[in-house]
C-alpha cells in the first residue's frame, strides 16, 4: 500500500494513555501526535477503558479530545481485515491489538505503544516502544 503522507506512526490505545495521563514517556508521545494517525480499534477500546473507569461522560469528554487533535482515523479495508485476521490467528493477539498493528504493517509505518504483545510481531513492523 502507498504510504501515506498524512502520518508517519500510528498510535496503540497504549500511547494515547500514556499522553492523557502524562505517564513516562508523554513528551515523546506529543511529539509524534503531530503525524501520527489513529485507528479505529484504538479509539473504541480507549472509550471503553475510560468508560469502565470514569463512566459514559468521562469517555465522552476523552473522546472528543482526542477528535480535537484532528488526526487521521483509519477504517479498515479487506487487506487491513486480512491482515487482522492472520495476526490475530499467528500472534495470537486481541482483535483489537490485531486491527491496530495490521495498519502498521499495511500502511508501513511504525506502530507506538508500550504493549508486551506487539513485540513478537516486529518481524512484521517496526515498534517504537514506550516505557
Amino acid at each position: 500500500m502507498e504510504i501515506d503522507k498524512r502520518f508517519s506512526c500510528i498510535f496503540d490505545t497504549s500511547a494515547l494513555i500514556t499522553y492523557l495521563a502524562n505517564e513516562s514517556d508523554a513528551n515523546r508521545v506529543a511529539l509524534l501526535k503531530e503525524k501520527a494517525a489513529l485507528p479505529f480499534m484504538a479509539l473504541s477500546e480507549l472509550y471503553y477503558l475510560i468508560w469502565r473507569r470514569l463512566g459514559k461522560a468521562g469517555a465522552d469528554n476523552t473522546y472528543g479530545l482526542v477528535k480535537s487533535w484532528d488526526l487521521p482515523i483509519l477504517y479498515p479495508n479487506e487487506r487491513i481485515i486480512l491482515t487482522a485476521g492472520r495476526f490475530k490467528d499467528v500472534y495470537k493477539l486481541g482483535i483489537a491489538d490485531s486491527y491496530i498493528a495490521a495498519f502498521s504493517s499495511v500502511y508501513n509505518v511504525p506502530l507506538v505503544s508500550k504493549d508486551p504483545d506487539y513485540e513478537e510481531l516486529i518481524v512484521e513492523l517496526e515498534l517504537i516502544k514506550l516505557k
